[in-house]
């Protein structure tokens, strides 16, 4: 700031802007007169302005990045269901380099897990919407389970219908979906 530049000649001029035909209410008005006074922004808040830019222009043009796969659990493609009533999967992933699959499992109100057995591994999850009674639990969404392997899940029911983000072995997984097909 030179040493004639006052902090008042560097804020928004009101009266410019009212004359140039941009009105500017009373709330407006004073917002600006009270607006901090800086030379420039900080480098973080112009990174991250430049950023959600990035963002919107690439959500615009719908681009997904290589290597990038997106899922939606309210898109109806994908679902799989009619073995078990008020039951239905989406696979999200299957790594079976790492034996780990990831899927959405949603029930509708009432429905019933069939019990079954860890016995290939652990499984966890975590309840998107809804809730779901397991492990002897009444859980809501933000709620997390951990079965370790070798117990057993039993009692799984959804009061008013849930959709939970599990994750499993691909082996306990392969065993479902052939068990699936058959049943």
């Amino acid at each position: 700031m030179s040493a004639k530049e006052t902090k008042s000649e560097r804020r928004p001029d009101v009266r410019a802007a009212s004359a140039a035909g941009q009105a500017l209410d009373e709330a407006e008005a004073m917002l600006a007169f009270a607006a901090p006074v800086t030379e420039h922004p900080p480098l973080r808040i112009k990174e991250q302005l430049l950023a959600r830019i990035r963002a919107a222009k690439a959500t615009e043009a719908n681009v997904t990045p290589t290597g990038w796969r997106f899922e939606s659990a309210n898109a109806d493609a994908g679902w799989r269901g009619g073995v078990f009533h008020g039951v239905r999967f989406k696979t999200l992933s299957v790594d079976e380099h790492r034996d780990v699959v990831v899927l959405l499992i949603e029930m509708a109100a009432g429905a019933r897990f069939p019990d079954h057995m860890h016995d290939m591994g652990a499984d966890e999850g975590i309840v998107i919407s809804g809730d779901v009674i397991t492990g002897g639990r009444l859980m809501r969404a933000g709620d997390y389970y951990h079965a370790a392997a070798g117990t057993a899940h039993v009692d799984t029911i959804s009061p008013t219908g849930c959709t939970a983000l599990v994750s499993l072995t691909a082996r306990a997984w392969k065993k479902w979906r052939e068990q699936m097909a058959l049943g």
